[in-house]
């Protein structure tokens, strides 16, 4: 008889891993931890019902439920609440203790209102076509270019057309019963222009509210909003460089190729500068 070898003992974590996927594999009894949010806030919402074939759970104070399950399966689920949009979703059990996250948007209507202009002149344009990418309803701007058009919950993305032109998609993320206030520009379509858009942070400190983005060489230029977030449009296609500064922080350049009607996404972290330098 040979010598008589040691067995390594497997990790206590590993051993859990490979129980929990027999019991997917077995259809064992598991458990859908659920907890449901206001899609706009992020808040929990209790009192939510949620249901699952015949059966109705109720959400908790934080929100939560929990779902009865058999791993290895797809659960069906359907929440209600009032004020809320009904939503279903459909849960892949995966584990023995499953953990998911539902989001529900408010009814109260989300409204776009603004003007429809000539990117290049800032002349305001009658009779563009305004439409929410994916949704059915669609708007016309007025004599004045001014349009107003309702749009259902979550991301989207804004539209507008007029023959002769053409524009940039912009996106749209507004919580229930608030109006977004967004000008649409639109260019000539024999002009070849581009559009740069993204975020601005101070190192460390994260968005930068207000920091100054201008395109060298042009009198194209924006300041970033309250989350950081810049678009600049209309900018010639080509090699374009690009200017950020911001109040206690270094002067920031990045050198970009701009492409017709392509839009590039340019996020900058800005460095402080010592107290009483220049930039």
């Amino acid at each position: 008889m040979g010598p008589i070898r040691p067995v390594c003992p497997i990790p206590s974590r590993t051993v859990l891993s490979l129980v929990l996927a027999a019991a997917c594999c077995l259809g064992a009894e598991a458990r859908v931890r659920l907890r449901v949010r206001d899609g706009d806030t992020g808040r929990s919402l209790a009192g939510v019902k949620v249901k699952l074939g015949e059966s109705v759970l109720v959400t908790g104070a934080d929100g939560g439920c929990v779902v009865p399950a058999v791993a290895g399966t797809r659960l069906v689920l359907t929440a209600s609440a009032e004020g809320f949009y009904t939503a279903t979703d459909t849960i892949a059990v995966t584990a023995a203790d499953e953990r998911s996250v539902f989001r529900l948007y408010g009814t109260k209507p989300r409204t776009a209102i603004g003007f429809v202009k000539d990117g290049s002149t800032g002349k305001r344009l009658a009779r563009a076509l305004v439409r929410v990418k994916g949704e059915t309803a669609t708007a016309r701007s007025d004599s004045t270019g001014m349009y107003a058009i309702p749009f259902p919950p979550g991301d989207r993305e804004l539209l507008a057309s007029l023959p002769g032109f053409r524009g940039f998609p912009r996106r749209l993320s507004v919580r229930a019963g608030d109006t977004l206030s967004v000008d649409l520009p639109l260019y000539d379509t024999a002009l070849a222009v581009g559009e740069v858009a993204g975020r601005v942070e101070v190192q460390g400190f994260g968005a930068a509210i207000g920091a100054s983005v201008t395109i060298e060489g042009t009198r194209l230029g924006t300041a970033s909003n309250r989350n950081g977030d810049y678009i600049i449009t209309g900018i010639p296609a080509g090699r374009r460089r690009l200017i950020f500064t911001y109040a206690g922080c270094k002067k920031a350049m990045r050198v970009v190729n701009v492409s017709a009607w392509k839009i590039l996404t340019l996020n900058v972290q800005l460095e402080r500068r010592p107290p009483g330098s220049g930039y």
